[in-house]
């Protein structure tokens, strides 16, 4: 039986990846590595640290750290206008509440990201643990985030669930022993075969066998 969801941010609790796309294509322009630009999708669901290194190539950890921020403070600024919840979040979220269901966000992006969702979507209090960048040591793939979410919520992985987008994300949490749902907000469902389930929209997750699986 379920006891806990934990929700990735990027592409789950909000559709940007296309944002995400914009942002650092206008950051490989700037850094003379346009060609870069193509391979965002092969690091999709990675940490900043993994983008700036793969995508231009710097390694230097000063440098990597403030082209990082330099990244998500323009990511933020371009999101600005459009920031919404996904159909079906919204119900799903006041629905596992009523149920007494635990609640976390585990994100592979800076707190400064989660913030601004969290506060700009009005459902921060809706969670019972948040997990970023700043938290974990290894990002995903590595199952660290979210052994760590599942440690803060006193939940044992095994009775978790996912909610995925990326392939690095559904790799963390079944590396965690968490079961997995994948949303196909940023990859066809052909690429996301490791997930318990899939799905095109919130809209069509129904809690009683979210709880089930």
């Amino acid at each position: 039986m379920i006891k806990a969801v934990i929700f990735d941010m990027d592409g789950v609790l909000v559709d940007n990846s296309k944002v995400h796309d914009e942002t650092w294509r206008i950051m490989c322009e700037k850094y003379g590595k346009p060609e870069s630009a193509e391979k965002v999708k092969n690091i999709f669901g990675g940490t900043n640290k993994i983008f700036v290194e793969q995508l231009l190539g710097i390694t230097d950890p000063e440098e990597v750290k403030r082209i990082a921020i330099e990244k998500e403070a323009l990511y933020r600024e371009v999101f600005q206008a459009t920031i919404k919840a996904p159909d079906g979040l919204l119900p799903l979220l006041f629905e596992l509440r009523r149920r007494n269901v635990r609640l976390a966000v585990a994100t592979s992006g800076p707190k400064e990201n989660l913030d601004f969702v969290l506060d700009n979507l009005d459902i921060r209090h809706f969670f019972d643990a948040l997990v970023e960048e700043s938290q974990i040591t290894h990002g995903k793939p590595h199952p660290e985030i979210y052994l760590r979410a599942a440690q803060l919520l006193g939940i044992s992985p095994q009775e978790c669930v996912a909610i995925e987008d990326s392939i690095f994300g559904l790799q963390s949490a079944k590396s965690a022993g968490m079961k997995a749902i994948a949303i196909t907000t940023s990859f066809t469902p052909d690429k996301l075969t490791l997930a318990d389930k899939i799905i095109h929209s919130f809209t069509e997750l129904q809690v009683d066998e979210l709880l089930q699986l």
